[in-house]
């Protein structure tokens, strides 16, 4: 594939903070083409008998496919949104309450509905999705049973609950899926201390990205390029594409800790680095092969001196639309933040917000776009 099949003048963003529910932090994780983005959001309850005191997470939506944009609660109190397809079909994971305990488990939320994925271990839902394709096939990692921590990649679909495999450890994670049902994460090896090499599986085997080098591949296209990033010996981390298997170290600065998120379909890349000075910068690449972009160039003044930076950018839709977290130095604030390609705006946080679901509806048996095998 060539890396070069689609040329780009310097894109011109337009920058908007999708704030918080009243807490401090959001995080926006994926953005389909529609504009449509999730992520986590927090509320500031007060006086809330919640374990983990005031500040509570909630999977959100923010939907920017209609006039007026909206956003959503997907589910209840510890939840999170982890990935989104252009169906609008939106992936994470929430608690479930099993044996009179609650635990996290692998959530598909669409058409209203809320449906539990089964896990690797019958009655130990310890599970999470990270990402959808357009086929409705979801991967992440779900809790074995056979040791304490051991989790493993997993895949669901309409035949069931797959186990990806490790490379002979006891650990892996399915991070992405393409449309192809190629899929990438990390897997353990099997000698002691030999951590997440970067992996794909396909045709049911898997393949070490990177068997010399420690990391993780976070994303792929479906022109089968493959994005993620690799420690060196200091255990600093350098943005990595991988083309049929080739690695190539992509450009980054000096010194610098830096990895790729994702990529679109026209080969746009984005990540982050934290400079040798500790400062953070959400990046773009317009194509692999280029020098990145730091977007903190497309806040307005005003912004800056109030105390944000765009740190970290966690996905790019087909649109150039870039979605992810805004620090404020001052305040410590997060913010998820869009920054939208052609001018669009209107996504202003919780001013523009309409809230129309507070709680996760109940459980339902899986319908046929979710398949058959919700518990």
């Amino acid at each position: 594939m060539s890396l070069n099949e689609v040329s780009f003048q310097k894109p011109i963003y337009t920058y908007a903070d999708l704030s918080t529910f009243g807490g401090q932090y959001s995080f926006a994780n994926a953005i389909n083409d529609a504009g449509q983005m999730i992520g986590s959001d927090t509320k500031n309850e007060s006086g809330s008998s919640h374990r983990y005191g005031a500040q509570t997470t909630y999977a959100v939506l923010w939907d920017n496919s209609y006039y007026v944009p909206k956003t959503s609660l997907l589910a209840d109190v510890d939840s999170h949104a982890y990935g989104i397809n252009n169906l609008s079909a939106v992936v994470g994971s929430s608690l479930k309450e099993v044996n009179g305990s609650f635990q996290v488990t692998a959530t598909i939320w669409q058409n209203g509905k809320t449906n539990y994925l089964a896990s690797l271990s019958d009655g130990q839902y310890q599970s999470s999705a990270k990402a959808i394709n357009d086929k409705g096939v979801v991967v992440g990692n779900s809790f074995t049973g056979n040791s304490w921590d051991a989790h493993h990649a997993t895949l669901w679909n309409d035949k069931g609950v797959i186990d990806l495999g490790t490379l002979g450890g006891t650990d892996s994670n399915a991070l992405a899926i393409n449309n192809d049902g190629v899929v990438v994460g990390w897997a353990s090896g099997a000698e002691p201390g030999d951590y997440t090499h970067p992996v794909i599986w396909k045709d049911g085997q898997i393949i070490n990205l990177s068997p010399t080098h420690h990391g993780a591949a976070d994303s792929i296209n479906d022109n089968g390029l493959v994005v993620g990033y690799i420690l060196d010996d200091e255990m600093y981390a350098h943005p990595v594409l991988w083309n049929n298997q080739k690695e190539t170290v992509m450009q980054s600065a000096a010194g610098s800790f830096c990895y790729a998120s994702a990529i679109n379909n026209k080969n746009q890349v984005v990540g982050s680095e934290i400079s040798a000075n500790g400062q953070f910068h959400a990046l773009l690449w317009n194509t692999p092969d280029t020098a990145p972009i730091d977007l903190n160039q497309f806040l307005d003044q005003s912004q800056r001196d109030a105390g944000w930076t765009l740190a970290n950018a966690t996905d790019i839709n087909d649109k150039g639309w870039i979605v992810g977290a805004a620090m404020n130095t001052r305040t410590y604030e997060s913010h998820a933040f869009v920054l939208t390609a052609d001018g669009i705006t209107g996504l202003t946080g919780m001013e523009a917000a309409q809230v129309i679901a507070t709680a996760a509806p109940a459980p339902h048996t899986a319908s046929a776009d979710i398949w058959s095998m919700a518990c």
